[in-house]
């Protein structure tokens, strides 16, 4: 019971002896900056982040934000230059390289993206968003058979991510092969019965392929999911064209 009571005496002066840490000023820097960044105040964060990696050159988390705000400036070149710096502190991490890839792809070279978005995926075999660009580098590179074989090995792994589907039916549109593009879109509305650009490539697809009041039905399809998203406007038009290329119906005077 004595020992108890000791406890009890003990335990409050214990307490008052626990500090929490002290926030360093580049991290309270970084949570500035992250405010900033995440009210869309790209420009402000920048220099917060700066000024927080001034103070710790190893602040991944600014490094990190950093780059973001750079990405969504659209100045690829410097949030690339930020990813590097990121991944000489730390070259373990996928979303490092990943990031890194889909700049190099966002500035106009998918040859320098490929070996980046590889590594991610050496990473992190369950990147998937980073399989997907690497199969746009290929194809912006002219190697469309390495585009679809990621693709297609996308479906079979992972059937219920539906931007592969997606991706692999534009793509195969942009080669012409409008057949093999409409199944495709259908593979994915049998997975999600609402993914309306699904509708839109099926339809254009049938319109390629001269099959217009095919293409009619899917255009309305899609509008029926989408009536003013920006498509809209093309496939109400595509509408009205369509039906003129339609042989017109015969109509028979029925005599009573």
């Amino acid at each position: 019971m004595l020992v108890k009571s000791n406890m009890r005496e003990n335990l409050p002066k214990a307490i008052n002896r626990v500090s929490l840490p002290i926030k360093s000023r580049s991290y309270e820097l970084c949570i500035k900056a992250d405010a900033l960044r995440f009210s869309k105040l790209y420009k402000e964060s920048v220099k917060c982040y700066l000024d927080s990696i001034m103070l710790d050159r190893n602040h991944q988390e600014a490094y990190w934000g950093l780059a973001s705000s750079y990405k969504y400036l659209t100045e690829y070149k410097k949030a690339g230059n930020i990813l590097e710096k990121l991944i000489k502190i730390d070259d373990k991490n996928d979303k490092y390289f990943y990031e890194l890839g889909v700049c190099c792809l966002s500035d106009g070279h998918p040859e320098e993206a490929i070996p980046h978005l590889i590594k991610a995926i050496v990473l992190n075999r369950e990147n998937l968003e980073a399989q997907i660009q690497l199969a746009i580098a290929h194809e912006l590179v002219d190697e469309a058979e390495l585009s679809l074989m990621i693709y297609n090995k996308l479906i079979e792994t992972n059937p219920e991510f539906l931007k592969a589907y997606y991706n692999k039916g534009a793509m195969l549109m942009g080669m012409g092969n409008f057949e093999e593009a409409s199944e495709t879109f259908f593979k994915l509305l049998k997975r999600n019965p609402d993914y309306y650009k699904a509708y839109l490539g099926i339809a254009m697809s049938f319109d390629k392929l001269g099959k217009y009041s095919d293409a009619i039905r899917y255009y309305k399809k899609f509008l029926g999911l989408k009536q003013f998203s920006e498509d809209a406007i093309f496939a109400q038009k595509r509408i009205g064209e369509l039906k003129e290329k339609l042989p017109a119906k015969k109509n028979f005077l029925r005599i009573v």
